[in-house]
């Protein structure tokens, strides 16, 4: 959420307007129900490898990766990056301009120091662009591409002032969210996306930090989101907060709540099995509460909670890693590792949006 795009990082931008400029809040996404943009209907279904590629009729979109890795001592590595493309014009009047703004985030976390780093570029100068066959994402030379004929494996290349990375995903089962990957987003329907995922990626890599020479060798486990719309929010929601988690036990854990002090907070969610069953998860089978804070800057950001699922007998405290994992961007938004005890146990990533 994207992931909830970008997810996910409130994204103030204005569809059919020339020119928008960058927005300065965070993520959040307000799109009006412009004629001019397809709408999320849930009688649309998913097909592959088309829907790997991109919807330029929609709003927003993005591909989201997140992976909680180790180097070869043991010490945690946390990645996110994502490419975002947003329809901010009508106007077509150059080669260069086909409506379409891309830009793309690059985040780690290793030894107690969250960075984050951005690309822009503008649709229609091939500087950035997807194609679902065979499968390929890129701004610049930060690119995401299936390594032979099939999606999977993926390879993610990404160098930059943070250091050179290289990362190789494969064998996870494709889930769809919600009801057919229709996934909601509000009580009302017209606030929704297209939502999938690979929940189970398993993730092998290197990572040469800024100023070294030597490589870090990378494993763990990612979890790529994928999910597009023209409208996800309501204007009574101030943002979200998207959790995804590993558990031990070989399932995977995503929920959301969509934040209103006006209506009270939506909820949604889905579990997954290990070969790749979704058990969707509403509203009132979550429990999931703040209790420990950070403030930064003179804002307070949860970075404490305690999350239940009582009919699925899970539950724990969830933590983040570090007091400060905000991606201070030109669309600043949180974004880092988490942690969970008890039957949650496991690691994942927390986004949040609108604080």
């Amino acid at each position: 959420m994207t992931r909830y795009l970008l997810t996910m990082l409130a994204l103030m931008l204005t569809a059919c307007q020339p020119d928008a400029p960058p927005p300065s809040q965070g993520l959040t996404w307000h799109q009006s129900l412009h004629p001019q943009l397809q709408q999320v209907k849930p009688n649309y279904r998913l097909t592959f490898p088309k829907d790997h590629g991109a919807h330029p009729e929609y709003g927003l979109e993005w591909w989201y990766l997140t992976a909680n890795l180790q180097d070869a001592q043991g010490q945690p590595l946390g990645l996110q990056w994502t490419l975002f493309r947003s329809k901010v014009s009508t106007a077509t009047d150059t080669d260069w301009n086909d409506g379409q703004l891309w830009f793309s985030h690059l985040a780690i976390e290793y030894q107690g120091r969250h960075q984050a780093i951005e690309r822009w570029a503008r649709g229609g100068s091939g500087q950035a662009g997807v194609r679902a066959t065979p499968f390929s994402a890129w701004l610049d030379h930060w690119q995401l591409a299936s390594t032979g004929t099939d999606f999977l494996p993926l390879q993610l290349t990404a160098d930059s002032t943070l250091g050179e990375l290289t990362l190789t995903l494969s064998d996870s089962p494709l889930v769809l969210h919600g009801r057919d990957g229709f996934s909601q987003k509000t009580p009302n329907p017209d606030h929704a996306s297209h939502y999938y995922s690979l929940p189970h990626l398993s993730a092998r890599g290197q990572f040469v930090p800024e100023g070294q020479t030597s490589a870090l060798t990378l494993s763990g486990q990612a979890w790529m989101d994928r999910e597009w719309s023209s409208q996800l929010m309501a204007s009574d929601y101030q943002g979200w907060d998207w959790l995804s988690l590993h558990l031990e036990d070989g399932r995977a854990l995503m929920v959301f709540r969509m934040r209103s002090p006006q209506l009270g907070d939506y909820f949604s969610g889905s579990l997954i099995d290990a070969q790749g069953a979704v058990t969707p998860l509403k509203g009132e089978q979550i429990r999931w509460k703040a209790d420990t804070w950070s403030t930064l800057d003179g804002v307070r950001y949860p970075v404490g909670w305690q999350l239940s699922l009582p009919e699925h007998q899970l539950s724990g405290r969830i933590e983040t890693r570090l007091a400060d994992q905000r991606n201070r961007l030109s669309i600043p938004y949180w974004e880092g590792p988490v942690q969970a005890d008890g039957s949650l146990q496991g690691v994942g990533f927390i986004e949040m949006t609108g604080y």
